[in-house]
């Protein structure tokens, strides 16, 4: 009994105890005001350490002189969100930053970088250039308290490949996630085999705790046969680093597009990342945006949420422009994308990104001049249980909203003001791709009308209402539904695509729309309508642009999507504008249909495969 009692009196002492401890613990507003004390002269100029204090990282940047003139130039204030200068810094040499992204934040900041490599005949100076450049937009992105920085398709190398006996020099051994391999520190490879660059990049994740993705030419030896007669692989790959420089992923990219150089993997590669602080990211390149794998296997059979995206596009009116299909795809999907540009437009590559799915996007640029930049967005993390089911653009919310936006005019061009801010506009001259308009079923629009069209047992519904007319600007109503060429692909030489649009034409010819032109032409109402077949296998995307080759702003349209799964699994797809709209370019619905029958892609799989090595065999054998 006493043994009992002697117990008992114990957990009663200890509750009054913990009860007291409490009771004398510092408040909240206290803890708040605690005080970290870091030694400076340990911080070597050019370094950052980073320290904890309540659970958050704190920056502690060591800049030179060189290092905040340089920020002052390549940053450009009117662009951030929240601009801060140096002036609020006491000593121009020591800036802090708090680190905010932890699993329990509502938002994670990214970094994406519109990049112009440069280019030498020596594949040792092209890389160490550009790897030079990679770490400073990285410095600037620690500035920033970013959690993950992505960069362009061949950025480091340029697109200015040698000959395939050549490649060697300009390519690097990239090794899986499961080595748990740091470049930076650890020499489990041959010096020779791993580039610098790699090693470079690696060491300015390490030092500056960013998530860095970027995209090499990456060599394996090949040991099965059959094998290209130089005994290698050589893949166009995307790498992942860590806070701490490690190699955490590496994607080789499946859907090749006149890269004669690389090789393809037997089955399609789908590779996806997880990050500190909560977010799962998937990743692909360039072309695979326009394909089912792995992209939609990631959104749809893996549920990832959150994109890196490096990509050197050439762009294509009047429906596949790098800011409009990055923006469409994002939409569709309803998933963030870090899209990342290669940047030379008197070839037709540029565009850059961070898209937040339904929610728009955040910021973008689509240069038509060559330059550098880096975009800065605090991106909202998408929980994935309400991803779908709490849908935003319900047709009756759209009414209501409608309603809305016509008697509060005023908070509508506050906020187009705050879109277009975000976006950045370039007028100047870029090369651009022209679709085959010759071969669609078309309609010339000349008045108000209501018309349904049809080609090849597809059929789209048009209700147009216009306000005014440019008489030195035409448009149509076009439709397309059947396979379209993709010139210089080597597998992918024919793709099923639907669509229905209003597209602008520079005369009355079909074979001139596809123009970028300003157009004094105000639709006051569009509705265009179609029903697909699959679409749980299909990618359906709004498809909009103005003349400075961007998206219309999300706030003049809606896209809808009702009667799911009926008809025998027919998708009813609506877009519409929702206010008057001039300057209008491209306005309609996209779509890629995909035969997923699992034999027929295994059988393309193993197809593509053979041909690109086949390829690979005979420019070796050159």
């Amino acid at each position: 009994m006493l043994s009992i009692a002697s117990v008992a009196g114990l957990y009663g002492f200890k509750a009054h105890l913990l009860h007291y401890v409490l009771f004398w613990m510092p408040t909240r507003d206290l803890l708040a005001q605690a005080q970290l004390e870091v030694k400076l002269n340990g911080i070597q100029e050019g370094k950052v350490l980073v320290v904890k204090w309540r659970k958050k990282p704190i920056f502690i940047y060591h800049r030179s002189q060189s290092i905040i003139d340089e920020e002052r130039r390549s940053v450009n204030l009117s662009e951030l969100r929240d601009p801060e200068t140096d002036d609020r810094v006491k000593r121009p040499e020591w800036l802090v930053v708090i680190g905010t992204s932890t699993p329990n934040t509502t938002t994670y900041i990214a970094a994406v970088v519109e990049y112009s490599p440069k280019y030498s005949i020596n594949s040792n100076e092209t890389l160490k250039i550009n790897s030079d450049e990679y770490v400073g937009f990285i410095e600037i992105a620690n500035l920033y308290a970013v959690d993950i920085i992505v960069f362009p398709e061949a950025g480091l190398t340029t697109m200015n490949f040698p000959e395939r006996e050549k490649l060697e020099d300009w390519t690097t051994i990239v090794p899986n996630a499961s080595f748990n391999y740091i470049p930076c520190c650890q020499d489990i490879f041959k010096v020779s085999d791993v580039s610098q660059a790699l090693r470079k990049i690696s060491c300015a994740a390490r030092s500056n705790k960013i998530y860095v993705v970027i995209n090499i030419a990456e060599k394996e030896l090949c040991s099965d046969e059959p094998c290209p007669r130089d005994k290698m692989f050589y893949y166009n790959t995307n790498v992942v680093f860590d806070r701490t420089g490690k190699i955490i992923a590496r994607y080789r990219k499946t859907n090749l597009s006149k890269e004669y150089q690389f090789n393809v993997t037997t089955t399609p590669e789908v590779v996806s990342f997880d990050t500190d602080f909560g977010v799962k990211f998937g990743t692909f390149t360039c072309f695979d945006i326009y394909f089912r794998k792995p992209a939609l296997q990631l959104t749809r059979d893996h549920q990832v949420t959150d994109f890196v995206y490096p990509t050197a596009w050439f762009s294509e009116v009047p429906f596949l422009t790098a800011v409009q299909l990055q923006a469409g795809w994002s939409f569709a999907e309803n998933v963030n994308l870090l899209a990342s540009g290669y940047n030379r437009p008197s070839f037709g590559n540029a565009g850059s990104g961070i898209y937040l799915g339904r929610r728009g996007i955040g910021k973008a640029i689509m240069p038509t001049i060559t330059r550098k930049e880096i975009l800065i967005f605090k991106v909202p993390k998408i929980n994935i249980e309400t991803q779908y089911t709490e849908d935003p653009y319900d047709p009756l919310k759209d009414q209501s909203q409608k309603v809305l936006l016509s008697h509060h005019q005023k908070e509508h061009d506050e906020s187009r003001k705050k879109w277009e801010n975000n976006i950045m506009i370039v007028n100047d001259k870029i090369r651009l791709l022209h679709d085959d308009t010759d071969i669609f079923e078309t309609f010339p629009l000349e008045e108000n009308i209501t018309k349904n069209i049809c080609q090849n047992n597809f059929c789209c519904d048009f209700r147009i209402e216009i306000a005014k007319i440019d008489p030195s600007i035409k448009y149509r109503l076009m439709v397309f539904n059947g396979h379209r060429s993709i010139p210089n692909n080597l597998v992918n030489d024919n793709v099923a695509v639907s669509s229905c649009s209003i597209i602008q034409c520079l005369n009355n010819s079909v074979s001139s729309c596809g123009s970028v032109q300003k157009s004094e032409t105000v639709f006051n109402t569009i509705y265009i309508t179609a029903k697909f077949d699959n679409p749980k296998t299909n990618l359906i995307m709004p498809s909009t642009l103005n003349p400075n080759l961007l998206p219309l702003n999300n706030e003049d349209w809606k896209f809808s999507v009702v009667d799911f799964f009926t008809e025998n699994d027919r998708l009813h797809v609506t877009i519409y504008l929702n206010n008057p709209i001039d300057n209008l370019v491209t306005f309609g619905i996209y779509s890629r249909l995909f035969n997923t029958n699992s034999a027929n892609r295994t059988s393309f799989d193993t197809i593509n495969y053979f041909v690109m090595l086949l390829v690979a065999l005979l420019l070796s054998r050159n």
